[in-house]
């Protein structure tokens, strides 16, 4: 980006540089101020200025922005009308038609029509109808301005003038309506079919003047899981090419996640907005889990996430031999081996008399066994919540709460942290 900001057309940007030499824009539908009262709005690209620390809008960023890449915009609560424009080459089904059409000129049907337009608009066609018109108006220049010849020419109009009186229409109930005219469930199923559509196609031997960014806000919005994750892999192969950022709240469309995709997390507390970057969702081999995905995207503790870390502790805890009982015995694929090591690193997390799980004496086990670690008590509870266990006097087997599920997942968490 230094590099880039040192051309001619750039330089007055350099100052918004941040020390990794790195340009933040921001573009978003709540309006702001900066400077002496002026609006930025979300028609507007704001450049962050780290001096003062404000988004500004200085003259002319928008259209330089707009000269380095394509933006294409699909909002989850506003019309797409912008997006179908057919006329302009800078939005996806603008690109479609010019892509699909470009030899469309040099085929007969095009001559046949330049052939058909010169005899209906030519001197012997429509223009011949206008003689007596530019008669009196050159007469009228000759005698106010001079002589001079006057005439009106209709000449072939090209491809794009037809683009941009093109529509989209789509029937539903029968009744052919421009797109416009339909809810926005609908403009934005068109929009995000448009964009599947566009990855499909080869654009590879196209001459790419710049890229595209796809900016998509909740693509889930109406779909169902099933449609998500068909629109997921487009959006995945559209990215081979292209950048797509995408915001979402949809578990189904970050199953989906890879190693070629970034993972921000955006949260806000106390009004304060929290970014976490980088965030991988590939703890097990089997990532990522619906348990993983809620955790650590959305920030929810699930009895699915806990069952998910406890065998995977436990896996882990087998394959690199952890001791425990002074070092003298091995955590074995026994649950009760691994309760005791687990109680060991963090012998504060036990059960009480409120949590008590107790296991039937056995040839393996001389006598009855009661969990010591709450992270096995839930484990268990979770694996046989209606199992009829004959406690001890003064004990009970209550269901573990969400702050309990949630201390026993950061307290799995932290054991592979510190172990592994």
């Amino acid at each position: 980006m230094k590099s880039l900001l040192e051309s001619e057309k750039l330089k007055k940007y350099q100052s918004y540089l941040n020390s990794n030499y790195e340009l933040k824009l921001k573009r978003s539908s709540q309006s702001s101020t900066w400077g002496n009262n002026k609006e930025i709005t979300i028609k507007n690209i704001a450049l962050y200025n780290s001096n003062n620390n404000t988004y500004e809008n200085p003259a002319g960023v928008d259209n330089t922005i707009s000269a380095l890449f394509d933006a294409q915009f699909v909002y989850s609560d506003l019309d797409n009308n912008e997006f179908q424009n057919l006329g302009k080459s800078t939005t996806i089904v603008g690109k479609l038609i010019n892509t699909i059409t470009k030899d469309f000129q040099n085929s007969d049907e095009w001559k046949n029509f330049e052939k058909a337009h010169a005899d209906a608009f030519g001197d012997k066609g429509f223009a011949s109808n206008l003689i007596n018109l530019q008669q009196r108006v050159e007469t009228l220049m000759a005698d106010q301005y001079g002589e001079t010849n006057v005439e009106f020419s209709f000449g072939v109009p090209t491809i794009e003038n037809f683009f941009k009186t093109g529509q989209i229409l789509l029937e539903d109930n029968g009744i052919k309506t421009d797109v416009s005219e339909k809810g926005t469930g609908m403009q934005r199923a068109l929009a995000l079919t448009l964009i599947q559509v566009y990855a499909q196609i080869d654009t590879k031997n196209e001459e790419i003047t710049k890229p595209i960014f796809f900016f998509i806000d909740e693509p889930e919005t109406f779909l169902h899981p099933i449609a998500q994750n068909k629109l997921i892999d487009s959006l995945n192969k559209l990215s081979e090419q292209n950048q797509v950022f995408i915001t979402t709240h949809s578990p189904y469309l970050l199953k989906n996640f890879n190693s070629n995709n970034k993972l921000s997390i955006f949260s806000r507390e106390q009004h304060t907005l929290r970014i976490t970057e980088d965030v991988n969702l590939n703890m097990f081999p089997h990532s990522p889990t619906w348990g993983e995905i809620n955790y650590k995207a959305f920030n929810m503790p699930s009895i699915e996430f806990h069952i998910d870390l406890f065998g995977f502790l436990h896996k882990k805890a087998i394959e690199t031999k952890k001791t425990y009982d002074s070092r003298s015995k091995t955590v074995s694929s026994s649950i009760i081996s691994f309760d005791q090591w687990l109680y060991e690193k963090n012998p504060a997390f036990s059960t009480d008399e409120n949590h008590c799980n107790i296991y039937p004496q056995t040839k393996k086990q001389n006598t009855p066994y009661i969990d010591n670690s709450m992270t096995t008590y839930i484990r268990n509870y979770i694996d046989h919540p209606n199992i009829d266990i004959a406690l001890p006097d003064g004990k009970y087997r209550y269901a573990p709460t969400l702050g309990e599920i949630t201390t026993s997942i950061e307290n799995m968490l932290n054991i592979l942290d510190i172990e592994f």
